[in-house]
């Protein structure tokens, strides 16, 4: 995990091109770790469960729908590229977070790294300069916007909002930034760590506004509302997570069919730059099209049919997915992000330990990353990110409550090993 971490959190320009693939600071990772996972696999370490196989699925008509679309030759090529990018991150996740402890872990080895990265972000933002990738392009040259799937020459990020740079952080774009920091929040909130390393979680997962993206200003909004929710469920004997999965499902049902184009157009509307909601309406309205046109196996890495003006980029990962390989994969991919976050809930009402309560963490972090992604495209070490906290959820929304460490214990143990 911490292999992959550090792969992730490379910046894009760190790249080696090996037999027509770009190999990629986290590519890199996940295939330096894969010996161990198929060690672990064979040994029988994967104690499979309903997420594993829906993983394996959207894995498979990932590579299905594209040798169909480009070909067996280039298809599988470029098939396995993507859906290894998305299960093996996962599939280390599940062998190697068994327990809470194992989680908590992680977070304090990357509390400070990451608090690091947040400060810089905010200096990128006032100083109008881009540290963290300009010293990498320095060592590996600039990256091309070819790799983001469009022939524009170098890719150049020069946006600015209320006189502040949009910064990026080691990620190739603010709204990755954002999102990133923005889910740890309620990692560090929630995961009992205690002292410097839950307060560096926290500001890091602060830094998030730095992208100036409305992205993570609504994933801190939707951190504040679960928050506050969670409180009030401990206050209140009859609420619980189950309670608001239910009821959070009617009220957008509703709000879904009584508003003016439905519950998307809500989500993209109150952005911080109006005409970049009204382009990714645009996007949703041409891409619906292209799906509804294609619903299989999609249409690959070809541009859908929209405005002649219109990039080929998506800024949503569910239509996006639903764009190249059809329909089946982000219902596969979005179906075990909500079965993770049930399990998660329901663990969290039974679990009044210390272990309930990240398991609440790991919840809202998911449902942070389920909404928003119907307004960002996942891609790059975001994407491995995600796959990596829904491999966490998986396995820990299912841990046995008896095997929960109660709270005291938890402070006593962090307080013996902290020198």
């Amino acid at each position: 995990m911490l292999i992959l971490l550090v792969g992730l959190l490379l910046p894009v320009e760190v790249r080696l091109n090996f037999a027509g693939q770009t190999l990629y600071g986290y590519r890199m990772a996940w295939m330096l770790v894969t010996p161990w996972v198929v060690y672990q696999l064979f040994a029988g370490r994967l104690h499979l469960r309903f997420n594993d196989i829906l993983l394996a699925l959207t894995a498979m008509w990932m590579v299905l729908s594209f040798m169909i679309v480009m070909g067996f030759a280039k298809g599988s090529a470029s098939g396995f590229s993507v859906a290894l990018d998305v299960l093996m991150p996962y599939l280390i996740a599940r062998l190697a977070i068994r327990t809470h402890n194992d989680f908590r872990i992680l977070l304090l080895a990357l509390a400070p790294v990451a608090l690091g990265l947040a400060v810089l972000m905010v200096v990128e933002a006032v100083t109008h300069t881009r540290y963290i990738r300009d010293a990498a392009r320095a060592v590996f040259g600039s990256l091309s916007a070819v790799e983001y799937g469009m022939k524009m020459g170098e890719a150049k990020l020069s946006d600015t909002r209320f006189g502040l740079l949009r910064a990026t952080g080691p990620f190739s774009h603010p709204i990755l930034a954002g999102v990133f920091f923005a889910t740890l929040l309620p990692l560090y909130f929630f995961s009992q760590v205690r002292g410097w390393p839950k307060v560096a979680g926290i500001l890091a997962g602060i830094g998030s506004v730095f992208s100036l993206s409305s992205a993570a200003l609504l994933g801190l909004l939707m951190f504040g509302v679960l928050a506050i929710y969670d409180r009030v469920r401990r206050l209140v004997v009859f609420l619980n997570w189950p309670i608001f999965i239910v009821s959070a499902g009617i009220l957008l049902l509703a709000l879904h069919l009584v508003s003016q184009n439905g519950l998307i157009s809500v989500l993209i509307r109150y952005t911080l730059n109006p005409t970049t909601g009204y382009y990714r309406l645009l996007i949703w309205d041409y891409g619906s099209r292209s799906v509804a046109n294609y619903p299989w196996f999609g249409i690959g890495y070809d541009q859908f049919e929209g405005l002649p003006w219109m990039l080929p980029s998506v800024d949503a990962v569910w239509l996006a997915l639903a764009i190249r390989h059809g329909l089946a994969v982000p219902l596969l991919l979005g179906l075990s992000v909500l079965v993770a976050i049930v399990g998660l809930a329901m663990s969290a009402s039974r679990d009044r330990s210390a272990n309930g309560v990240t398991n609440i963490g790991i919840a809202i972090s998911l449902t942070m990353f389920f909404v928003l992604g119907f307004t960002v495209s996942f891609f790059g070490g975001l994407l491995i990110w995600f796959t990596l906290m829904l491999g966490v959820g998986t396995t820990l929304g299912r841990v046995s409550p008896s095997t929960s460490m109660p709270m005291r214990k938890v402070a006593v143990r962090q307080k013996a090993v902290r020198p």
